[in-house]
């Protein structure tokens, strides 16, 4: 089921939330899209861990705008739904609060170009970095073969 931004963000089953009070964790479910709403409840959530008051649960709701992979065309969703979203993405969201705040254009500008500059010095790295050994391919990695662990 999807929550359309106009709505409030209420379904009737949370799949992450909704199994957190029968481990005695508290949780949280909020809109995924707001970068604000985000940071602050993580904040509330880390600082009770490190209150020691235990662990808590995040639920993020937000939105795929693309297929599950490059050959998914995501045919399957209904006229008008992804440009419904388009309008809730989280960065324009955050660039509307930061001019609604009073934060020059130029600076957002700044920002997103330092930004798109990291990806890409992050992106060139990772494509010169060596490949891994192959001799490390199977690390770390469990398979028996067969179902012995189910019994």
């Amino acid at each position: 089921m999807y929550c359309l931004p106009s709505e409030p963000l209420t379904t009737t089953y949370r799949p992450a939330a909704d199994r957190a009070s029968a481990h005695g964790i508290p949780a949280r479910v909020v809109d995924g899209n707001d970068v604000e709403t985000v940071r602050d409840a993580v904040a509330l959530l880390a600082g009770r861990a490190r209150a020691g008051e235990g662990p808590g649960l995040l639920e993020c709701e937000t939105y795929r705008h693309y297929g599950h992979s490059r050959a998914d065309p995501a045919a399957y969703r209904p006229d008008g739904e992804l440009e419904h979203w388009l309008k809730h993405d989280p960065l324009d969201l955050a660039r509307g609060r930061l001019h609604d705040l009073g934060v020059a254009p130029d600076l957002v500008m700044a920002a997103d170009e330092r930004a798109a500059r990291t990806v890409a010095d992050a992106v060139d790295a990772a494509k010169a970095a060596p490949g891994p050994d192959p001799a490390t391919a199977l690390t770390d990695v469990w398979a028996d073969g067969g179902a012995a662990w189910r019994t």
